[in-house]
C-alpha cells in the first residue's frame, strides 16, 4: 500500500493537500480526503506537489498534465485485479477533487486523444490527476521489480514456469 499526499497551489480554488492510498496488489487508487494546504509530510506518505520550495518525492510540472489526464482516464475506465471493482474510487471527503467534470475530450489525433481542461480547474482536481499519474507509474516500478526478482531467481538456478 502506497500512501500519497498531493499538495498543490496555483490553480482554481484554495491551495490544498489531497490524501490517497494506492493498493499495488489490488491495483486500486482510493482518493480519500481533501484537506487544507499542508507543506509538512504526513507520516508514511509520498509527497507529490507543484510547489518547488517544499520537501517532496515528485515535482509535478505543467508538462505532466497530459500524461496525468491519460492516467486518470485509464484508472477511471479500468478494472481492478479482481476483475470486478473499479480502479479509481473517490471517497466522500474527496468528491470535489474528482477532475472528471473539468476535462473534456477534444478529438483524437495521430498521437492520441486530445483534451481540453476547464480554466476553473481546482488545485484539488490537479492534485488528483497527479496522484493518478503517480499510481500508474508505480505499477510500472512494481512490475519491473517482480521481473528483476524472477531473473535473479533464474540466475540462482531456479526454475520459471510460463
Amino acid at each position: 500500500m502506497i500512501q500519497i499526499q498531493a499538495t498543490f497551489t496555483g490553480y482554481g480554488g484554495q491551495p490544498c493537500s489531497l490524501f490517497s492510498a494506492y493498493d499495488t496488489d489490488a491495483r486500486v487508487l482510493v482518493v480519500s480526503a481533501e484537506a487544507g494546504y499542508r507543506a509538512d509530510r504526513r507520516e508514511g506518505c509520498t509527497i507529490l506537489t507543484n510547489v518547488p520550495d517544499i520537501t517532496r518525492d515528485k515535482l509535478f510540472a505543467d508538462a505532466d498534465l497530459l500524461p496525468a489526464i491519460a492516467a486518470f482516464q485509464s484508472l477511471k475506465n479500468g478494472v481492478a485485479a479482481d476483475g470486478k471493482a473499479p480502479r479509481l474510487v473517490f471517497g466522500d471527503r474527496a468528491n470535489r477533487a474528482n477532475p472528471g467534470n473539468a476535462i473534456e475530450q477534444d478529438g483524437i489525433e495521430t498521437s492520441g486523444p486530445k483534451y481540453r481542461i476547464n480554466a476553473s480547474v481546482t488545485c484539488a482536481q490537479v492534485a488528483a490527476l497527479a496522484t493518478c499519474l503517480y499510481a500508474l507509474r508505480s505499477d510500472t516500478v512494481e512490475s519491473t521489480v517482480r521481473m528483476a526478482e524472477a531473473f535473479r531467481h533464474l540466475a540462482g538456478g531456479g526454475i520459471l514456469t510460463i
